[in-house]
């Protein structure tokens, strides 16, 4: 079985191949990664024989032939994004031009390469929970016929990502399966990511403790209000696996975990875990965290993709919150 990732420098492209390799014993994962990617997240991989890695760039479609051509994949799990959408407000552009017509490049390839009978994958497109936007509060929780109010460049971005996915299942037959992930989070997330940035900057205190038993610390933050339901990283790469071998083709899945809470409330969780006390922190609104316009609402009803595929969301927010304070502890 071959299996292609893109994107495995990556959060959860990482967290795919890991869960492949542990799981799959017959898988053989071919993994696109951009030459100027840093390699944090796949280091212990190096010496593994069923990894193989290959220069690929949505944008350079000389590369993605190439890539499908190597591979000859019976899946293909498509995370290679512009995935920031903070960065999005910084560079739209970037964002759109890689999301949208990346994913077309790599559609349009595989689309050639399913035509020439070079192979016929199972395709996880990988859009997001983002499409939603904010939802009027009836709409909540929200179902895959929730209506897109794309808020921010990202979430435009996965709009144009989910529809062009779409399109060729509904032109050229491709078996497609479209996921929009509500947030998932664990070792390895970034630090551009809100509960990952409050954990970074826990653990940063944390090495660097003052003998001042009166000292203060601070923990800047964005919008505290904005509500989120989380998955852990173990349960969305599960989740991924059985779209693609219990999904029915042509659907559009959401899936998310089983805690909602803000991202305030989430935060209180990781300073209580602290090896610092928790009255020792102060919450500091920092300007540069605030952005344009908020997603503020995410709650997902994920019937369907739980009747199609029985999966379910395991670990809890004490998880997550463990595991990214354990995660920057080992790397800081």
């Amino acid at each position: 079985m071959n299996i292609l990732i893109t994107g495995i420098t990556g959060f959860v492209g990482s967290h795919m191949a890991d869960y492949i390799i542990e799981n799959i014993p017959d898988a053989i994962v071919y993994a696109s990664r951009r030459w100027r990617s840093t390699d944090e997240n796949i280091r212990h991989m190096y010496n593994n024989k069923r990894i193989i890695f290959k220069e690929a760039d949505l944008v350079d479609r000389g590369s993605l032939q190439k890539l499908i051509r190597a591979s000859k994949p019976d899946y293909v799990f498509h995370f290679a994004a512009q995935s920031f959408p903070e960065t999005s407000f910084i560079s739209p552009i970037h964002t759109l031009t890689t999301n949208i017509l990346g994913t077309t490049n790599l559609f349009e390839e595989l689309h050639t390469a399913v035509r020439d009978g070079h192979c016929n994958p199972t395709i996880i497109s990988v859009s997001s929970s983002e499409v939603y936007g904010n939802p009027n509060p009836n709409e909540v929780p929200m179902t895959e016929f929730t209506t897109l109010r794309a808020a921010n460049p990202y979430s435009v971005s996965k709009v144009g990502h989910d529809f062009m996915s779409r399109y060729y299942y509904e032109a050229y037959g491709l078996k497609v399966i479209t996921t929009r992930m509500f947030s998932h989070e664990g070792a390895r997330r970034g630090k551009r990511f809100a509960i990952s940035s409050f954990a970074h900057q826990i653990v940063t205190h944390e090495k660097n403790l003052k003998t001042d038993l009166n000292a203060r610390y601070d923990i800047k933050v964005g919008n505290l209000n904005s509500i989120r339901t989380y998955a852990h990283i173990s349960d969305a790469v599960h989740a991924y696996w059985l779209a693609a071998t219990e999904g029915k083709i042509g659907e559009v899945y959401n899936i998310g975990g089983n805690h909602t809470c803000t991202v305030g409330e989430a935060l209180e969780n990781l300073l209580n875990k602290s090896l610092i006390k928790r009255d020792s922190f102060d919450i500091v609104i920092d300007p540069d965290r605030i952005r344009p316009t908020d997603i503020t609402l995410q709650i997902p009803d994920c019937t369907k993709f739980k009747n199609h595929t029985g999966w379910q969301s395991i670990k809890t927010l004490d998880d997550i919150t463990g595991d990214l304070l354990n995660y920057w502890r080992e790397t800081i």
